[in-house]
């Protein structure tokens, strides 16, 4: 979906209960196993709200096949149960055409900032209904910011160390050619 100015993707994780009673979404801006994390982390919330034991529809991506979301997956056997589609099989989940939904309405219009980009899709979010939303913005300030990964905190630049303490040579070539 696009936003003025930039080049980004922001990724959408979730889920529906049956019968369409209620979803949990969660909003982040990677498409990685950290981000399905934060999205275990909000069905593990319903799970203790509700009581209800779910079944989970996933396809094969790489954030639900990856060896920390298996090692997850595994953690909450006892009441979450996936269930991975077959490759190249979109047609088979359900809440394929919620995305279609959400992206026809949020291509609409061109979002003025990223947080407004942002703003745009949990507004989508909620506009498809359901008794219970759990709306999650996990989406980063660095994000926001501009940045495409997290800041480590040093500053920008070429690192000062010992080796720029003392002057350096002045580069002497060696291999002249011959005086003819």
């Amino acid at each position: 979906m696009p936003a003025v100015g930039t080049n980004r993707r922001v990724t959408v994780f979730g889920s529906v209960e049956a019968f369409g009673r209620g979803r949990v979404e969660v909003v982040c801006e990677g498409q990685d196993s950290a981000c399905f994390l934060r999205y275990l982390e909000a069905l593990d919330r319903r799970r203790r709200e509700t009581g209800r034991e779910v079944l989970l529809v996933l396809d094969n991506g790489s954030a639900h096949t990856s060896k920390v979301t298996s090692a997850a997956l595994d953690e909450r056997a006892e009441w979450l149960h996936p269930i991975f589609l077959a490759r190249y099989s979109p047609h088979l989940n359900l809440k394929e055409r919620e995305w279609r939904y959400l992206k026809r309405d949020c291509r609409s219009h061109l979002a003025e900032t990223l947080r407004g980009f942002v703003d745009d899709i949990l507004a989508g979010l909620s506009r498809l209904g359901g008794e219970r939303l759990d709306i999650v913005d996990r989406v980063s300030e660095w994000f926001i910011a501009g940045h495409r990964k997290e800041p480590t905190g040093r500053p920008p630049g070429r690192p000062k160390g010992a080796k720029d303490s003392r002057p350096r040579k002045p580069y002497a070539r060696k291999n002249l050619p011959a005086p003819t």
